[in-house]
């Protein structure tokens, strides 16, 4: 019994001391594996290069990172030359502009095509000296386009005889063979060649343009006897017309007309000499045929209807 218990007071006595010898050995070999090893030291002689070339490597570095903050503020300038930073960007937020919003052409402020003009207008004649013809009348113009249209033209004309003609008759103991108009109308064509648009004292743009305009029409004139106690006469006659003018356009539905047109006709104008005991029938068979132009300078006001417009095509 003291021997079994001798010999198990040993056992425990030697477990005891290799235990903790055999953990320390063990636990050594482990942490050895795990550890990275140590680089040896280098030699003292060639510190030197190795400094140097960890000097070269962060200049290198410096010198990337100033490259590349180039390179980011490059990036971040706005088309107009102006640096902005991105951070700025983010605090102005999304932004709503786009390539739409650019306009090389602009629109034109007024248009015409599929409206109707509507032109009251007064004029005069300017290449007769001895009679002046004042003018009253109406142009009703369709614009197929923007630049083409067809129209009616009427007008009526009140004649006045110019002092030239009284002093004719007592220089030169002459009477002169006049005639007069009284009505007219005609249908036009019009095209519109050039668009402009001009500063208005730096506070407004104002647009213009130029047109011309060829027609066929219905002229009546009347002859003034040389002596007022004979019958005169009316000619219906077939009148060609030219013309050429300006639109200055004040509103969507206004604008401020000029034009000259130059009426093309053959009239009849009274014999001479006239037989006096000839009647009326006898004395215009016998009438003489002379080809006139009668230049007309008009101004008027063009109103358009609808008197608003819409673009059919994106800009």
């Amino acid at each position: 019994m003291k021997r079994t218990a001798v010999c198990l007071l040993v056992w425990s006595a030697l477990v005891a001391w290799a235990t903790p010898g055999h953990a320390k050995k063990g636990g050594g070999g482990k942490a050895a594996a795990a550890a990275p090893a140590e680089p040896e030291a280098a030699p003292a002689a060639s510190d030197e290069k190795p400094a140097a070339a960890g000097d070269d490597k962060a200049e290198g570095g410096e010198k990337e990172a100033g490259a590349s903050e180039s390179l980011d503020t490059d990036e971040n300038k706005t088309p107009g030359g102006e640096g902005e930073s991105a951070e700025a960007k983010a605090a102005k937020g999304p932004s709503t502009l786009s390539w739409q919003d650019i306009v090389v052409v602009e629109r034109k402020d007024f248009i015409k095509s599929g409206r109707l003009e509507l032109v009251p207008f007064t004029g005069m004649s300017i290449n007769d000296n001895l009679i002046r013809h004042y003018a009253f009348g109406l142009d009703l113009n369709y614009f197929l386009s923007d630049a083409l249209w067809i129209g009616l033209q009427g007008q009526y004309f009140i004649k006045a005889l110019s002092e030239r003609e009284e002093l004719i008759g007592l220089q030169y103991n002459r009477i002169t063979t006049l005639n007069r108009y009284l009505y007219s109308a005609a249908f036009n064509f019009g095209y519109v060649p050039v668009y402009g648009k001009f500063a208005w004292f730096n506070q407004s743009i104002v647009h213009w343009e130029i047109w011309a305009s060829a027609g066929l029409g219905w002229l009546r004139s009347e002859v003034i006897p040389r002596n007022p106690g004979q019958l005169g006469w009316t000619n219906d006659l077939i009148a060609g017309n030219v013309g050429a003018g300006s639109r200055i356009f004040l509103f969507d539905w206004l604008s401020v007309n000029f034009a000259v047109r130059d009426y093309i006709f053959g009239d009849k104008f009274e014999p001479s000499p006239r037989d006096p005991m000839a009647n009326v029938t006898m004395v215009k068979s016998r009438a003489q045929s002379t080809l006139v132009q009668n230049v007309m300078a008009y101004v008027g006001i063009g109103m358009y209807l609808p008197t608003k417009f819409t673009y059919k095509t994106p800009r």
